[in-house]
């Protein structure tokens, strides 16, 4: 590879049948410390070079991400694959911090800048159709896209993480039409859902009760919705099969601490029943744990005087990635 193909790829080892690739949508040239523009075109044209010299080789994982999440997309980087049609285990794309929920979505005018907003997109189907043989898939971006409809059957999928700051009910939509027959976990950040996109929980039915996810033990839910959820769940088709239920860092308080141990007969069963990262108040999170000692992971609760309000720590995309 020449080196204008070289400046987004961070990392490749191409020497065994399986190869590693890691690119980033940063520009490796003079001030890139102190700037804040991607070039996703040039990042996919890297990504087209390597795959055409390495034409037939599967990838155990493949990375494309970014530390500047003031704007970007990964649309020319799916496009890429979908002309070359890799076969690929695991693959990655987003983020490396996310996200900041302090702001907003506004583009800035001059790119090249440090702006108070971001954004990041991922067409989501595209990605599906380009690399179907992927058995895990992290996406961490705050505009996670599809067309309408179902998605591409993933027959190998494993393992699912989609985090967005305010998921687009389209997107919940698709997952509740498509089927994963081999999906075992699912992470699913709808962020602000609530007040992004004034839905509720009941959006989030057909999502809980959609036959296509027959193999699904491990659920992840992180969104600004509230005690409403726990009645959701636990009418849901799903919440019989699971093994492991996470809704942390959301909105939860004394109400759905209470609601969880009312309908706990279809709760306790669980694994794990993780809850941590909420706003439930002492003494209603005491008697959560009572409940079932050595399946509620209550960990650190936030202390919210006048309501509790939506507001996820900073992760990173490797919390993710390396599970």
């Amino acid at each position: 590879m020449g080196s204008d193909a070289c400046d987004h790829v961070l990392y490749a080892d191409d020497r065994d049948e399986e190869a590693e690739l890691h690119l980033t949508l940063e520009c490796g040239r003079p001030g890139v410390a102190t700037r804040h523009d991607v070039d996703a075109d040039h990042c996919a044209a890297a990504l087209d070079g390597w795959l055409a010299a390495n034409r037939g080789k599967a990838l155990s994982e493949l990375l494309v991400t970014t530390s500047r999440v003031h704007h970007g997309s990964l649309r020319p980087v799916a496009s890429v694959l979908a002309a070359h049609r890799p076969e690929v285990r695991r693959l990655g794309l987003g983020a490396l911090a996310f996200p900041d929920f302090g702001r907003g979505d506004h583009i800035p005018g001059d790119l090249t800048r440090d702006g108070s907003s971001w954004t990041l997109s991922v067409p989501l189907e595209a990605v599906f159709a380009a690399v179907p043989t992927v058995e895990q898939l992290v996406v961490q971006c705050n505009d996670i896209s599809v067309n309408q409809g179902a998605l591409p059957q993933m027959a190998r999928l494993q393992r699912l993480v989609l985090r967005d700051s305010a998921c687009d009910p389209e997107v919940v939509d698709a997952l509740a039409a498509s089927a994963f027959p081999r999906l075992e976990s699912l992470e699913l950040w709808l962020g602000r859902f609530e007040f992004g996109w004034g839905r509720s929980a009941r959006d989030l039915v057909p999502l809980l009760n959609n036959p296509g996810f027959g193999a699904l033990r491990r659920l992840t839910l992180v969104s600004d919705l509230d005690d409403a959820l726990v009645d959701v769940l636990a009418d849901s088709r799903l919440i019989g099969r699971l093994e492991s239920l996470s809704l942390p860092f959301g909105v939860f308080g004394s109400s759905a601490a209470a609601r969880l141990r009312d309908r706990w007969s279809v709760f306790g069963h669980l694994r794990m029943l993780d809850v941590r990262g909420n706003a439930i108040p002492e003494d209603a999170a005491r008697a959560l744990l009572e409940t079932e000692p050595d399946v509620v992971a209550l960990g650190t609760q936030r202390m919210c005087l006048d309501g509790a309000r939506f507001a996820p720590p900073l992760v990173s995309f490797f919390d993710a990635w390396r599970r």
